[in-house]
């Protein structure tokens, strides 16, 4: 049985979807479905019932992804090794992160890490910690970092905790409440608010304190997902915005905003490294691990 088609039911069973499947391999669809009859003609089983709109795995077949998973993940750490024998320096390393994680800490780690592994290829995935388990068990990415989830991930993870990170509240340098030993919620309230698109914890706190005073919440005045323009604006505008510290912190030290000393202050959570419990690690790893925890030092809370 060849690696090649074990991938492309894998691949099939992420995305239950035969042409989206083709795309992420590079071959045509009827080359992956060719892939699929032959694997449940040598297995003996029906693996995923399809039509031309959907794709439903069977009981076997979602019995048979995580091994199927796991030898791929164990075929790619083989060439890895095989790679790197006689020489650390060698090899690849994919890592996945969150997006909070790409547009604030991994930019700093990738160019430490490069410093010392100069010639290594690395690949850098993005997605929510969901997409990222699925890469790390299927053996795309050799690690991700993420925010704890508040759900329990699959029990072959390991997630290690690298830090701690809070929302603050962020105003432009010489806003009318920069520099306040302590705000009120009924001051703040007053300005407009920058929302962030689809991010419950932000609009969880601003209900939190909203809460302790027994106001409303107040409608965000601009409700936007770029992060590079909630900070151009806040930075040009009397508007507060809500974002995680690491993610705000190099504009902190660089000047520009400042961040409000707001009563009551936001619940912590954990900033993870997660990786296959039954992976040993390589130097590699083990090194990208110990520069993200240098780069998250300075950040986290």
């Amino acid at each position: 049985m060849r690696l090649r088609v074990l991938r492309h039911f894998a691949v099939v069973a992420e995305t239950l979807n035969f042409h989206r499947a083709a795309e992420k391999v590079n071959l045509s669809q009827q080359a992956i479905s060719k892939s699929i009859i032959q694997l449940e003609s040598q297995l003996g089983l029906r693996l995923m019932d399809r039509d031309r709109q959907s794709v439903v795995l069977t009981e076997q077949g979602k019995y048979l992804l995580p091994y199927v998973q796991e030898v791929l993940a164990a075929a790619r750490r083989l060439d890895d090794a095989v790679a790197s024998a006689g020489d650390v320096r060698t090899g690849s390393l994919s890592i996945g992160a969150t997006p909070t994680f790409l547009e604030s800490v991994i930019p700093d780690a990738l160019n430490a890490f490069q410093q010392r592994y100069e010639t290594t290829p690395i690949k850098v995935e993005r997605g929510d910690f969901a997409y990222l388990c699925t890469l790390l068990m299927r053996g795309d990415i050799d690690l991700f970092f993420s925010t704890a989830p508040a759900e329990n991930s699959a029990h072959l993870v390991r997630k290690i905790t690298m830090g701690q990170d809070r929302n603050v509240i962020v105003v432009r340098a010489g806003h009318p409440l920069a520099g306040k030993d302590s705000v009120a919620f009924e001051e703040l309230a007053r300005y407009p608010q920058i929302a962030t698109l689809n991010y419950p914890r932000g609009a969880a706190y601003v209900e939190r304190l909203a809460a302790s005073k027994d106001m409303r919440v107040p409608h965000p005045a601009l409700t936007v997902e770029s992060t590079h323009l909630s900070l151009e604006r806040v930075s040009s505008s009397e508007s507060w915005w809500i974002a995680p510290h690491i993610l705000v912190r190099s504009r902190l030290n660089g000047g520009g905003i400042a961040m409000l000393q707001v009563d009551p202050p936001d619940n912590a959570w954990d900033l993870v490294m997660v990786t296959r419990r039954d992976y040993s690690p390589a130097r590699k790893m083990m090194d990208f691990q110990a520069v993200m925890r240098s780069c998250l030092t300075n950040s986290s809370y």
